[in-house]
């Protein structure tokens, strides 16, 4: 017995027998079917038999729509710390002043509210393009 790891799909090979390059290939052609059934997998298991191998799957748990791609997560970081940049959660921070730390400027009122919103929703516009 030993085991494999295909991208987030861990794989036990229960006989020695099957050499790991058939693993391999019995594994990814498992996920590439679960994947064109919308599935995605947590485990798969493959066992000698007679008739080749014998795959059985299982499926991960959860909304699959709640998972992410890596690109999704490095966009929602950006887009997380632009937003706590622009509108800071602190609570001494006043929210309708900006202070640029290298010229030394600062801005009041509502042309900070509305440039802000204009720079987080262009910025959504954005990551969604993406």
């Amino acid at each position: 017995m030993y085991k494999l790891i295909i991208g987030n799909v861990r794989i036990t090979v229960h006989d020695d027998d099957i050499t790991r390059q058939a693993a391999a290939d019995a594994a990814k052609q498992a996920i590439h079917t679960a994947g064109q059934q919308g599935k995605l997998l947590s485990l798969i298991e493959l066992r000698a038999t007679a008739d080749g191998i014998d795959v059985q799957t299982t499926e991960k748990t959860g909304n699959r729509l709640a998972r992410k791609t890596i690109k999704q997560s490095m966009l929602d970081g950006i887009l997380n710390a632009a937003r706590e940049k622009l509108i800071p959660t602190a609570a001494f921070t006043s929210k309708d002043v900006w202070f640029d730390s290298e010229t030394g400027q600062e801005w009041r009122g509502a042309e900070v509210d509305s440039t802000r919103g204009e720079l987080l929703l262009q910025l959504e516009k954005w990551s969604q393009e993406l």
